[in-house]
């Protein structure tokens, strides 16, 4: 396989999705972290003014839920950023005899 063929299959399989994963997950990471920020003010509320457990645990979890969500979100993002990276280092990595 010549060496542009080489260049181009990484650059479209590796550093092109790399990217775009990337790109994609920490847009809603960013989201998530918004909705966490909201929840974990909601649940700050109702700590303090409510002496219910119920409803201090419905609270919880729903901060709960955007925390993992939003764990979820960076570690996908992180995975694509190394297969970019891959990608991005196969291009850079020369290696003159298929020059």
């Amino acid at each position: 396989m010549s060496y542009s063929k080489r260049c181009w299959l990484l650059f479209l399989l590796l550093v092109v999705p790399g990217v775009a994963g990337f790109v994609f997950c920490l847009y809603y990471a960013l989201l998530d972290w918004a909705a966490l920020q909201k929840a974990y003010t909601q649940f700050e509320r109702i700590a303090s003014t409510s002496r219910d457990q119920s409803t201090l645990f419905i609270a919880e979890a729903k901060q709960n839920i955007h925390r993992i969500n939003l764990f979820a979100d960076v570690v996908w993002a992180l995975l694509c950023a190394v297969i970019g990276a891959i990608g991005i280092h196969g291009l850079c990595v020369n290696n003159s005899n298929q020059k």
